[in-house]
């Protein structure tokens, strides 16, 4: 069978970005309901939570069909530095050995799975490795923000407080993770922290493709 053209990768880049755009556009529906009433703060809340739940779920898919997608030339790459150290001809194939026998794999933290994963994988573990410290602070963050919506332990609600609100002078309602994303970020131009995020992670990303 004859294997289809490679997709360049930013056309899988900006695939991530209009479905991060799409949530959004949910998020802005749902605040248009809470102002005309028809729905209350609570529900507002936990459509912060399940959409920051899903735009970091779709960070991870990223990720993986990335590293799967460059392995087996699905994806195509601009740097000449992404040498894949082994070269596999499915998806099937490559998911199996990256996999090591395991029915999935996390990619964050960042630095603990897929940076690491990535020296094992590529050479120089190229382009995984474009991402220095500071970019691997904002997903480590993005992380933390997303284990105390999924996990609510004291655990987690305890790492959220030290790493994420620390001693920024925030309000009560803001303490938690669903008030802390709909906070406002900046005035002008108008943004909460849950946009500033995904902004966040899309510049983040978008070093991996270049």
């Amino acid at each position: 069978m004859r294997r289809k053209l490679a997709n360049d990768v930013l056309v899988y880049l900006n695939k991530l970005i209009s479905h991060l755009n799409n949530l959004d556009k949910t998020r802005i529906k749902m605040e248009a309901l809470l102002k005309s009433g028809v729905i209350v703060r609570r529900d507002i809340e936990q459509v912060y939570e399940g959409l920051f739940m899903g735009s970091i779920t779709s960070l991870e898919n990223w990720i993986e069909n990335l590293f799967i997608g460059l392995m087996v030339g699905r994806i195509k790459h601009p740097s000449s530095l992404v040498v894949p150290r082994v070269s596999f001809n499915s998806d099937r194939i490559a998911r199996e050995v990256t996999f090591g026998g395991r029915s999935y794999l996390d990619w964050l933290p960042y630095e603990k799975y897929t940076k690491k994963r990535a020296k094992a994988f590529f050479r120089n573990g190229v382009p995984f490795t474009n991402l220095d410290n500071k970019d691997i602070k904002k997903l480590n963050i993005l992380y933390t923000v997303r284990n105390a919506i999924a996990h609510k332990s004291p655990h987690s609600l305890s790492l959220f407080q030290k790493e994420i609100i620390g001693s920024n002078p925030v309000s009560q309602q803001e303490r938690n993770p669903a008030g802390y994303l709909r906070s406002i970020f900046r005035i002008s131009p108008s943004q909460t922290r849950y946009e500033n995020f995904i902004t966040e992670m899309v510049l983040t990303v978008k070093k991996l493709c270049s």
